[in-house]
């Protein structure tokens, strides 16, 4: 097929041809409804899984998509090249496949890359009865990055500001401080959550139910954003001295994995994190599994030209949440430019994302039947 016949204009259409092609390829499938919000027009919201395989597999596929909500376009496209290009089929004996569509449902089906409480799922995978983390450079952000109006004033105003944080503590530090993650400010960026999110619930019991005798697991979890035309970025949160980060760099390449190859991709150094869903379901595992794997980003965003371009869309959705509401004039608009950066429609990207993809999945499952054979060979 086209690349492009993979991907799907909507989250309601991804869901159906997920759900469809997932039963025509013999997945036992299982769906949770969204109690606490809905979509354009009144439109339940599902997350839904695919299960290929043995049910007691040791050796696990755990493949996820939607974690950003609007990014999901590419994980659900990824995901229907490798359920009707016979990858089911062609898993290696005494494994299996778990595929999660949609982790955040909501920001799917509205096209935003946060929750229905605008909390970014990949700082929510944390201990909500500790202490949060702290960021206490975001609160000195805060207050000018979350301007009224998009005009050119306003504008002008927060890159001043931008520009005078810049001056005191350095470029990286302002990068860092937005997107690493904050639990203060709702309103906000990179906003944790101070309670797990109903994805984070609910994923975790498919977790704790589906992979209970699972011993190894491999993870993907699709993304896209950082500017480029569907090359991969693969994200491995591993202990970088540990074997899981070592059998992810046999699985996929030690240079696709070296840090100065990630920053290189990236377009700057790599911000840290908080909470993300990674390290939640690493924890969540080890009594019984080890886990090797990785986020991987399809990069996706045109380069863009000046600062206030490459924040544009993170600033239009928090607008649309907060200011002017998803029914505002603007709102068509707006939410087509934060989709051109996290799902652009162009041929090339199409055509990219599902060649890499596939390759991945290729390289993934390859790797899952070496290590099956070797914990098979220890023993006996």
């Amino acid at each position: 097929m086209e690349a492009s016949l993979f991907f799907s204009e909507t989250y309601e259409t991804a869901r159906a041809r997920f759900l469809e092609a997932a039963t025509a390829a013999g997945g036992r499938l299982a769906s949770h409804e969204n109690p606490l919000a809905r979509g354009p027009k009144g439109l339940p919201l599902h997350l839904d899984t695919a299960w290929f395989g043995p049910d007691d597999a040791e050796t696990v596929l755990l493949n996820t998509c939607g974690t950003h909500g609007t990014e999901g376009f590419a994980g659900s496209a990824a995901q229907l090249a490798w359920m009707m290009t016979c990858g089911p089929r062609d898993l290696p004996p005494r494994t299996a496949a778990l595929l999660v569509h949609a982790v955040n449902p909501f920001g799917f089906a509205w096209g935003l890359r946060g929750t229905e409480n605008n909390v970014d799922l990949n700082r929510n995978f944390l201990d909500h009865n500790a202490p949060h983390p702290d960021n206490p450079l975001y609160d000195e952000l805060h207050k000018f990055l979350c301007p009224k109006r998009l005009d050119e004033m306003s504008m002008s105003k927060m890159l001043g500001a931008g520009a005078r944080f810049v001056e005191k503590h350095g470029q990286w530090a302002l990068e860092d401080a937005i997107s690493r993650g904050q639990y203060t400010h709702p309103d906000g960026y990179h906003y944790g959550g101070l309670e797990p999110e109903w994805s984070n619930v609910v994923l975790r019991r498919i977790v704790e139910t589906e992979l209970a005798t699972a011993r190894r697991i491999a993870f993907i979890d699709w993304h896209s954003g950082p500017a480029g035309d569907g090359e991969l970025i693969y994200l491995c949160f591993s202990n970088p001295e540990g074997p899981d980060f070592a059998r992810a760099a046999h699985w996929w390449g030690e240079n696709a994995l070296d840090p100065a190859t990630v920053n290189a991709m990236w377009g700057s150094k790599r911000p840290s994190r908080r909470g993300i869903m990674f390290w939640g379901l690493e924890e969540q595992l080890a009594a019984h599994a080890r886990l090797t794997g990785a986020v991987i980003e399809f990069r996706s965003a045109r380069h863009k030209p000046s600062p206030a371009k490459t924040i544009r869309a993170s600033l239009l959705e928090r607008w649309l949440r907060f200011e002017g509401g998803l029914d505002a004039p603007e709102a068509k608009g707006f939410l087509e430019e934060i989709r051109d950066d996290y799902a652009p429609r162009r041929k090339s990207w199409h055509d990219n994302v599902i060649r890499n993809a596939l390759a991945c999945y290729r390289e993934t499952i390859s790797g899952m039947s070496e290590w099956t054979q070797e914990r098979a060979r220890a023993a006996d």
